[in-house]
C-alpha cells in the first residue's frame, strides 16, 4: 500500500500575493521572518486603506458629490 499524503489544491485570487517558502528556507533567522511579516502587514494595510478610500468616494458620489 502506497503512503500518499493528501494534496490540497488552492486557487489564488487574481491580484493576491502568495508567499512561498521552500524547504531550503526552514531555518530562516528571526530578523528575516520579521521582515517578511512586516512587508506582508504593510501591504495588507495599504490595500485596506485603498479600499476604504474607494468606499468613501462611492459614498460621497451617492450623496451628490458633496465633499466636506
Amino acid at each position: 500500500m502506497a503512503n500518499h499524503s493528501p494534496r490540497r489544491r488552492y486557487r489564488k485570487a487574481q491580484g493576491r500575493r502568495v508567499w512561498v517558502f521552500s524547504e531550503l528556507n526552514h531555518d530562516l533567522r528571526p530578523d528575516a521572518v520579521a521582515r517578511i511579516i512586516t512587508a506582508a502587514g504593510l501591504e495588507q494595510a495599504r490595500l485596506e486603506a485603498e479600499a476604504a478610500a474607494q468606499h468613501q468616494d462611492a459614498e460621497d458620489d451617492a450623496d451628490g458629490g458633496e465633499h466636506a
